[in-house]
């Protein structure tokens, strides 16, 4: 089979190859230029791709969610008209005069025997009248009225939408059932993405976000970023799904690496025997020096969205806006850019960073028990609102100084 070229248009495709080539294009957009020029020139082909194909899949689901809820407006509507319809035009109304007007005094029956016979005559009164039972047209009439005129006439009761042995009575109850199925399985698709928005993402899909997420905020240092988790690690399993590569001036020789296990709706324990002890395995098989496992929601009241385990480790809720995340990410990377200062016998404030890091810890604690308390309550004011996007950026700002004191001790 050969493989298909569109060789019309700038976008070619080649279906043996699953292979799409853009020609010339050119991109002008100054967010996107700034986060693709922050990467490394050998690793730009690659981040283009990996998001297009995120970018992609999150258009697909926007469109999709947004037909679903067109089809189920229109099929509501189809159904009331289908109503509608058969009940005037195949009902009792919708019958009421046509016969009459074909075959009645004066109708159009009558008045084209009347343009071939005259109007006047013996011929004409005994072939037209109609209410001459004994005449041709009035035997005609009887015959016709018997198979279609009143709600005993056979052709009537076929076409009686409302009479339950009726033919079209049984056809309307199978397009409307046809109708009801169709739209039970798209209200069940509905509800099926309403399930999944509302559970945050489940599997592949939760990792499609991270993978968005994690681009976007480790672009701004170089770091790299690796999807991992379909491929076997130094245990010969596949523990870890992602793996950031440290990318610093400080730092020579192999950059140190955080390993991320994403965690989509499973039921954890932070226990040695559960989740930490799923950590240390990660570390061991990606060969990482931090570990930062990424849950959907909290695993629980006490542990919160984010909770730092020493010496390596973090577990963290993505929650709705992924703060928690880039939390752990930037306190991971210091830790790790620390312990190479500590090698290198580098001079490094360390009290200073731990209150940096203890700061951003205790305002996170402050936004999540302040939405806690908000989801208790069921409703949210402006001032509240004000609060919380205050705690916000108070804890960008200490992850910016965080970094920057880093930066600052060893330039």
């Amino acid at each position: 089979m050969k493989s298909r070229l569109v060789s019309e248009s700038p976008v070619l495709f080649n279906d043996k190859l699953n292979l799409i080539l853009i020609r010339e294009l050119e991109i002008r957009d100054p967010e996107l230029f700034e986060i693709v020029q922050a990467q490394k020139e050998s690793e730009r082909i690659e981040f283009l791709k990996r998001s297009l194909k995120v970018g992609a899949l999150a258009l697909r689901d926007a469109v999709t969610s947004g037909k679903l809820d067109l089809i189920e407006r229109k099929f509501q509507g189809l159904c009331l008209e289908l109503n509608q319809i058969l009940d005037a035009k195949l009902g009792k109304e919708g019958m009421e005069g046509e016969l009459e007007q074909i075959f009645g005094k004066n109708g159009e029956f009558q008045l084209c025997l009347e343009k071939l016979f005259g109007d006047r005559g013996r011929l004409v009164r005994d072939i037209l009248d109609m209410d001459n039972k004994n005449s041709p047209i009035g035997r005609l009439r009887e015959r016709m009225e018997s198979y279609f005129v009143g709600k005993d006439s056979e052709v009537y009761s076929m076409l009686d939408p409302n009479r339950t042995d009726s033919p079209m009575c049984r056809l309307r109850q199978e397009i409307m059932n046809e109708l009801a199925g169709l739209k039970t399985v798209i209200e069940r698709k509905i509800i099926e993405k309403e399930i999944i928005k509302q559970t945050t993402y489940k599997g592949f899909a939760f990792e499609d976000v991270l993978e968005s997420f994690l681009l976007s905020i480790t672009g701004h240092f170089g770091d790299i970023v690796q999807r991992v988790g379909n491929e076997k690690g130094k245990l010969r399993n596949q523990k870890g799904d992602f793996l950031i590569s440290i990318c610093d001036p400080i730092i020579e020789g192999q950059p140190p690496k955080i390993v991320i296990e994403a965690k989509a709706g499973e039921d954890l324990r932070l226990t040695q025997k559960g989740l930490l002890g799923e950590l240390d395995e990660c570390i061991e098989n990606r060969d990482a020096g931090f570990a930062i496992a990424v849950t959907q929601s909290q695993i629980s009241p006490a542990v919160g969205n984010y909770r730092e385990i020493p010496l390596n480790k973090i577990v963290c809720a993505f929650g709705d806006d992924g703060l928690p995340l880039e939390v752990a990410y930037k306190v991971a990377r210091t830790r790790l850019i620390l312990n190479v200062c500590k090698e290198a016998e580098r001079e490094i404030d360390v009290v200073r960073i731990n209150g940096i890091i203890g700061k951003i810890t205790s305002d996170l604690g402050m936004v999540q028990g302040i939405k806690a308390k908000l989801t208790s309550i069921g409703t949210t004011s402006e001032t509240i609102k004000d609060d919380i996007k205050t705690l916000e950026s108070s804890i960008r700002e200490s992850l910016a100084e965080l970094q920057d004191s880093v930066r600052s001790r060893n330039s």
